[in-house]
């Protein structure tokens, strides 16, 4: 799988204030979010038991990590998703291990929970499988994935579109820290 694309890492901080001001707004994603089919149906989406900025106003610095896959020569779409994939996996246990060191730091994921797949218990009112290890993504809390790409990490987020792949696909997470974490 990983002949299929070269992985490029990007990783800065921000303070959470800078980041409120210039990249959430929660109704905003909210409306986003109410038009995706997980709205509701997964543990890590939209409607939230909390406020998102009381969440984000815990922290003092938001930890910005990407992973940028640049498709090899000849490399085809299937081969970049399923590295997608791969290197969230990765990603996420990488920063899951940062999370667990770091005294009340929260990781936020790249997109939506999928350790379930389709089968997340959310619909039938049960307990999350593995809140252990689901985390809500930065989009979810009301965060623009797009503008935090261009803005903190200097590299547009690009897109398939029918079908052709762009020069790079970009994972974002995060990991919110207090002061004494860092």
């Amino acid at each position: 799988m990983r002949e299929a694309y070269s992985v490029q890492t990007i990783e800065t901080c921000v303070p959470v204030a800078e980041y409120l001001r210039t990249c959430v707004d929660v109704e905003k994603f909210l409306g986003f979010c109410r038009e995706c089919g997980n709205y509701g149906r997964r543990w890590s989406c939209p409607p939230f038991e909390f406020d998102p900025l009381e969440l984000w106003n815990r922290y003092d610095t938001l930890r910005l990590y990407a992973r940028v896959l640049v498709p090899a020569p000849g490399a085809d779409t299937d081969g970049l998703l399923g590295g997608m994939k791969a290197e969230k996996e990765g990603l996420l246990g990488q920063l899951l291990a940062l999370e667990r060191a770091g005294d009340g730091a929260l990781l936020l994921s790249a997109g939506s929970c999928t350790l379930c797949g389709a089968r997340c218990t959310r619909p039938d009112g049960a307990p999350c499988r593995c809140p252990e290890k689901m985390r809500y993504s930065i989009e979810a809390l009301g965060g623009n994935v797009a503008e935090t790409a261009e803005r903190y990490l200097h590299k547009p987020l690009l897109w398939i579109e029918d079908g052709r792949m762009p020069d790079y696909l970009t994972l974002v997470c995060g990991l919110l820290t207090r002061e004494e974490d860092e």
